[in-house]
């Protein structure tokens, strides 16, 4: 049991025997008094031996290092936007929508509006646009623009959502990506597209003139139709596009892609002062290019510029499938359909400003 004690008990017992033949030393130590005193000091080392023992065989609470503490903390996830190689634009973007992971939430209102009421086009689309969450939800890490067949306001048999940056966040050159899924469905119409933020050529037609919004121009960057399933139209708009094409349609290129409305695919648009190009998943297939001496019936596109982002149902193009849905060209047993859109980010164009 040595090994149990403290040193200090150690060393008293070890004095014990130089004690016990100091008595014959001294005669008092050969007292009663001494022999008493002896007795009284054995027995407190005992009862001190037998009260440190639970001490020694307690069991310890386990020692936690402090790194495997830090380790099982929750690690704060950190968003770092996605880099592009092109040396025309930033590396990284100086403005971004990324909804990747979030499951829930709604819509930012710094950055977006959010409108509610029928379309008012020329296109005689048969949408009804809300903010309610049956037609405009985060969900599954995605944005999404649904359309719903459901009796609307002022008759209108379809919902919708239509979002927009105007007044909040405007473009002018740059490379803008959108990663989005398109829906499916005859009759669906949805649209990624861009508008002059403040058109400063609308002056240069009368306002009586229908045709008057085409002054500043028009950007499509992602745009398809249900009919035309995985087709879609990189188009830009002018004034110009009446005295080039007699139905008015945009300067366009298309490009099939493959599980567009089951995979999220990257759209898009390389603008410089010089051109407009349109891609998917880095793969260019239409420029528009601003001719020598260019002016704002061709080449608008020198100011800036707001997103919008819209799904559309029926209408003078996503509707002209009347000969399959007489009614107005919508399946409506292919809704709800969605707009997914999971990404959009934008790299401020940084190449030469020099135009001939």
């Amino acid at each position: 049991m040595d090994h149990l004690l403290p040193s200090s008990l150690k060393h008293l017992l070890r004095k014990g025997p130089a004690i016990h033949k100091g008595w014959h030393k001294k005669p008092f130590l050969n007292s009663t008094a001494a022999r008493y005193s002896t007795v009284v000091i054995a027995s407190a080392v005992c009862g001190f031996i037998l009260a440190y023992l639970p001490v020694l065989y307690a069991e310890k609470p386990p020692i936690i290092p402090l790194a495997s503490t830090i380790q099982q903390q929750p690690k704060k996830e950190v968003y770092v936007a996605p880099a592009q190689t092109n040396p025309l634009f930033a590396t990284r973007p100086s403005w971004s929508q990324d909804f990747t992971g979030r499951t829930s939430g709604l819509l930012d209102s710094s950055y977006w509006n959010v409108l509610v009421g029928p379309a008012e086009n020329s296109n005689k689309e048969q949408q009804y646009y809300t903010g309610d969450l049956a037609n405009l939800r985060i969900e599954n890490g995605a944005l999404r623009l649904i359309a719903t067949y459901s009796p609307q306001p002022a008759g209108y048999k379809y919902g919708s959502a239509r979002i927009e940056t105007q007044g909040k966040q405007s473009f002018l050159y740059g490379r803008i990506d959108i990663t989005a899924k398109i829906p499916e469905g005859v009759g669906t119409w949805p649209a990624v597209w861009l508008l002059p933020d403040n058109n400063v050529y609308a002056d240069k037609s009368p306002a009586s003139e229908p045709l008057r919004y085409k002054n500043g121009g028009e950007l499509d960057v992602i745009e398809s139709i249900g009919s035309q399933h995985g087709l879609n139209y990189g188009v830009a708009h002018t004034l110009s596009d009446l005295a080039l094409r007699s139905d008015g349609t945009g300067s366009h290129g298309t490009m099939m892609v493959p599980h567009a409305s089951t995979d999220f695919n990257r759209y898009t648009l390389l603008w410089t002062p010089t051109s407009v190009t349109f891609a998917v998943n880095d793969r260019a297939y239409y420029t528009y290019e601003r001719k020598s001496g260019a002016d704002y019936k061709t080449w608008p596109f020198d100011q800036p510029f707001y997103l919008i982002a819209n799904l559309a149902m029926g209408g003078t193009w996503g509707g002209m499938d009347t000969a399959h849905y007489p009614d107005n060209g919508i399946d409506n047993s292919a809704l709800p359909a969605s707009l997914d859109i999971r990404s959009i980010h934008y790299y401020p164009y940084i190449g030469s400003m020099d135009v001939k």
